[in-house]
């Protein structure tokens, strides 16, 4: 059996209000998610034409300890004081704890149905980037804030360039999954964002 980790940027990234799932087409993205169809692609046409079993796993954002990338920068920019308080925006983000990830693995490599499939792992929770901002507060040990940054703000500066405006898109807009798919293979998520603390991360 061939587990692929991928991402669900492999998927495209979903449209306002989507939740998106296995099936969606959207165009996969940047070239971190091309190359990550591409090879979702490849492996699965082996599967097809040998005796392995391939299955597809597409990550959502994947926290824990030690956690990477820019979770790793905001949680370090609040515990700094830093990283301003973010708007509530009721935008939708998917997320999955590393540990509820490994589970998911251990589920598909043992289930004969998942052979040639792709599944997303979320844990089910749509989150907001301003509820991210709160938890990482509380794991960090510091005050909720009461203030945000106004929205318009970062409207005016996603005007001022194309990469500014990247960059908000990926702070307040939506990457919403859903992973209906793998539970009704049995999987459920034990752990979200909201019960962790700084021994978590």
């Amino acid at each position: 059996n061939f587990i692929f980790l991928s991402s669900t940027k492999a998927g495209g990234r979903p449209s306002y209000g989507e939740c998106a799932n296995e099936k969606s087409k959207n165009v996969p993205e940047g070239v971190y998610g091309s190359t990550k169809r591409e090879a979702e692609i490849e492996l699965l046409k082996i599967g097809k034409d040998s005796s392995m079993c391939v299955s597809i796993i597409r990550p959502s954002l994947v926290y824990g300890p030690n956690v990477k990338g820019n979770l790793k920068l905001m949680l370090s920019g609040i515990a700094k004081g830093w990283f301003p308080p973010l708007p509530e925006t009721f935008n939708k983000r998917s997320m999955i704890h590393v540990d509820d990830l490994v589970q998911a693995i251990l589920l598909v490599v043992k289930e004969d149905r998942a052979n040639g499939e792709i599944f997303i792992a979320t844990d089910g929770i749509a989150y907001s980037s301003r509820e991210i901002y709160n938890c990482m507060c509380i794991v960090v040990g510091k005050s909720i804030p009461k203030w945000s940054v106004p929205k318009t703000l970062f409207i005016i500066a996603s005007l001022l360039s194309p990469r500014i405006k990247y960059k908000i898109n990926k702070l307040l807009g939506d990457e919403y999954y859903s992973s209906a798919k793998l539970e009704a293979f049995g999987f459920k998520a034990k752990k979200s964002l909201k019960d962790m603390n700084e021994t978590d991360f």
